[in-house]
């Protein structure tokens, strides 16, 4: 799927808008922990690819798998899941409503308030820190 990638970007593939073989063996590898990482960055790269790419992923049916990621503690997969669902959600407004009411968006929520706590905490120590001790 990398190797379609770096080959679909530019070329006619693209223009034909036809389905990569790979991109449902990408959907099934998301169930593997090991790799499941890779998987994302390659399902988000294809998606970063337009309109519709996002169009082909949610036909062969990623949105159960993202939706179920987001339920993952993992903390290296919030990036890309944040990116991947941005793409998804910017185009079909039903899962925007399938992800209220999945409860899925309480997933961003963690995410904006930890992003929101990590920037109090360094406004809190840059205003602890000493100014400038002047020796005289």
């Amino acid at each position: 799927f990398e190797v379609w990638l770096q080959f679909a970007s530019g070329s006619n593939v693209v223009q034909q808008n036809r389905i990569p073989e790979q991109l449902p063996i990408i959907l099934q590898v998301l169930l593997s922990q090991t790799h499941r990482l890779r998987a994302l960055i390659l399902l988000a790269r294809f998606l970063d690819l337009g309109l519709w790419a996002v169009n082909l992923a949610l036909s062969v049916g990623i949105f159960p798998y993202v939706n179920k990621l987001l339920q993952s503690p993992s903390g290296d997969l919030r990036q890309v899941l944040a990116f991947i669902w941005a793409k998804i959600l910017a185009i079909d407004k039903s899962c925007q409503i399938d992800l209220v009411k999945d409860n899925g968006h309480n997933y961003f929520m963690a995410i904006l308030a930890s992003a929101a706590s990590m920037i109090a905490a360094a406004a809190a120590a840059r205003s602890a820190e000493p100014v400038g001790l002047s020796s005289s």
